[in-house]
C-alpha cells in the first residue's frame, strides 16, 4: 500500500520528469515545501538535499497502475458527516467528491448548488488561461517607434517589474529601459517625447461589485495593461496607485534618463500606430508559470490580468465582462458544468460571483486528465497542505495533520466565506479530487470554517472510506 500511495503523490505533484522526496510512509519531506513554493517541482539541488531514507518517485506514472478501489458513497458518508455536520462551516455547506483518475463524483452534498466561491475562481481563471493563451505562450512588454514620440505600450504582463531582481524570470522596465536606450543612442536620438499605450484592456479599471477600499487597502491595483509591482506605489508597500500605466511610464521616464535619453514634456496616454517598428521589448515567464504563482499565492492582481488576456483572445473584450464571458465559453468547450455560474471577476474578491462544487471539482479532474497536459499547471501551482503558499500555516492541527503533504488544494476566504478545492491522496494510494463550499459562516468564524474545511481532507486522507 506504501508503494500505491507513493505513486499517487507522485500524480498529485504533476511536474513532467521531476522528482519528490517521500518518508517512509509516504508523506511528502521538507525539502518539497521550498521546491513546491517556487513552481511545483524538486530541483537538482532540493534532490540532492533529500534526508536519509527519502524515496525517489518519479511523476506522471501512469493513473491505471493505481489498483485499489475507489472509496463509496457510504463510507464517506460515514467518515465526512460529523465534520461536514461542524457548526463551523454554517447552515450551508456543499461537498464533492470525486475519483481523479475518472472524474466519476463519489459523494456529494449539494453537488450544484452555486455558492460564493471567494478565491477559488482562480481555478476557473487559471484553466481558462491556459486553454486560450497556452502554457508557453509569454507576455510583451514593447516600446515602439512613432516618429515623433516613442510609445511604451501594455502587453498585460502581470509580473512586470521595476527593476529587474537577480535571478528572477521576470521582465523588467529598468531591462526595457536599457535596450530602447542602446537604439535610441545609436540612432543619436538624446531626447525623446513618450507616450504610453495600455489599450489592451478595455472598460473599468474596478469591478463593479467590489467595494472601494479593496484598491485604498491594497487588495489589488485597478486592472490596467501596463502595471509594473502590481501597480504598487511603492514596490516594497501594499498601497496601489490609480493610474498603474501612468506610473509605470513615469518610471520607465526615469530609467531612460539615467541612461542618457531625457524625456522631453509630460508623459501622456496614446494609441501606437499601426505597425509602428519596434525599438526594444522585454517578455514575461510563460503563462504556464504565471498560473502557478497566481494559484500558489492567491495573487489576486495575476488572476484579473489572467482573465482580461482570456477575455482578449477569445475575442470578447479585455475587460471584467470579457473575462467573465471567456471563462464560461472555455468551461462549455471542455464540457464542465457551469451550472449557477455567475462570475463578475477572475480573482473571486466579487461576493457576487457564483460557482457550483462541481464545476471547481470538473475544473481540476480536467487538470488531471490525459487529454489536457496543458492545464498541468493548474494543479502544479495548487499549494501543499502544510509547506507552500496558502497552505503554508495550515493542517497544524491534530485532527489536519493527516492531510499534511498529500493534499493540494485552492483557498478561497471572504468574511463569512470559506472554500477550499482540491486533492487528496487517501490511505488506500487513491487520488481524490474533493471540494468543499461554505458561505454561510458564523460572525467572526472563519479561521474555524478553515479548520474544519482541512479536517474534510485530513479524513479523506485518512481513510479508504470503503
Amino acid at each position: 500500500m506504501r508503494g500505491s500511495r507513493a505513486l499517487a503523490i507522485g500524480l498529485l505533484a504533476f511536474a513532467t520528469g521531476a522528482l519528490i522526496g517521500l518518508d517512509a510512509s509516504g508523506l511528502v519531506k521538507g525539502p518539497l515545501g521550498s521546491a513546491l513554493a517556487r513552481d511545483g517541482f524538486a530541483d537538482e539541488q532540493s534532490a540532492a538535499a533529500l534526508p536519509q531514507g527519502a524515496v525517489l518517485t518519479p511523476v506522471l506514472a501512469s493513473s491505471s497502475t493505481i489498483t485499489s478501489a475507489p472509496p463509496t458513497a457510504a463510507g464517506l458518508a460515514k467518515a465526512l458527516k460529523p465534520v461536514i455536520s461542524s457548526p463551523a462551516l454554517g447552515s450551508d455547506v456543499a461537498v464533492v467528491v470525486a475519483d481523479a483518475t475518472d472524474g466519476s463524483i463519489v459523494y456529494s452534498v449539494q453537488p450544484t448548488k452555486a455558492q460564493t466561491p471567494a478565491s477559488t475562481t482562480k481555478l476557473l481563471t487559471a484553466v481558462t488561461a491556459l486553454t486560450l493563451l497556452g502554457p508557453n505562450e509569454t507576455l510583451t512588454t514593447k516600446v515602439v517607434d512613432a516618429g515623433s514620440s516613442i510609445v511604451l505600450v501594455g502587453g498585460g504582463d502581470p509580473t512586470l517589474t521595476t527593476t529587474r531582481v537577480r535571478g528572477a524570470a521576470a521582465a523588467s522596465l529598468e531591462q526595457l529601459a536599457s535596450a530602447t536606450a542602446t537604439e535610441l543612442l545609436k540612432a543619436k536620438r538624446t531626447s525623446v517625447v513618450l507616450r504610453f499605450d495600455d489599450s489592451l484592456f478595455a472598460g473599468p479599471t474596478t469591478a463593479p461589485s467590489w467595494p472601494a477600499t479593496y484598491v485604498s487597502s491594497g487588495v489589488v491595483a485597478p486592472v490596467t495593461a501596463l502595471r509594473a509591482d502590481g501597480g504598487r506605489i511603492n514596490p516594497r508597500s501594499d498601497a496601489r496607485a490609480s493610474d498603474p500605466s501612468a506610473l509605470a511610464a513615469q518610471r520607465f521616464a526615469r530609467a531612460l534618463a539615467t541612461r542618457g535619453v531625457s524625456v522631453k514634456g509630460a508623459v501622456t496616454r496614446a494609441t501606437a500606430p499601426t505597425g509602428a517598428p519596434n525599438l526594444a521589448s522585454v517578455q514575461s515567464p510563460s503563462v504556464s508559470h504565471i498560473v502557478e504563482s497566481m494559484l500558489t499565492t492567491s495573487d489576486n492582481d495575476v488572476a484579473e490580468d489572467l482573465a482580461h488576456l482570456a477575455g482578449v483572445k477569445a475575442g470578447v473584450g479585455g475587460t471584467f465582462e470579457g473575462g467573465a464571458t471567456a471563462t464560461q465559453l472555455t468551461l462549455n468547450r471542455l464540457g464542465l458544468s457551469t451550472a449557477g455560474l455567475t462570475l463578475n471577476d477572475g480573482s473571486g474578491l466579487s461576493r457576487d460571483n457564483r460557482v457550483g462544487p462541481t464545476t471547481l471539482a470538473g475544473a481540476i479532474t480536467e487538470s488531471a486528465g490525459a487529454a489536457q497536459t496543458g492545464l498541468r499547471s493548474t494543479l502544479s501551482g495548487l499549494p501543499v497542505a502544510g509547506f507552500t503558499g496558502t497552505l503554508a500555516d495550515r493542517f497544524d492541527t491534530s485532527a489536519t495533520r493527516p492531510g499534511r503533504g498529500v493534499t493540494r488544494g485552492k483557498t478561497g476566504t471572504l468574511s463569512g466565506v470559506s472554500s477550499l478545492a482540491g486533492m487528496v491522496v487517501d490511505a488506500s494510494g487513491r487520488p481524490l479530487v474533493f471540494v468543499v463550499m461554505a458561505d454561510g459562516i458564523p460572525a467572526g468564524g472563519n479561521e474555524a470554517a478553515q479548520v474544519a474545511s482541512d479536517r474534510i481532507a485530513a479524513v479523506l486522507a485518512s481513510c479508504g472510506c470503503r
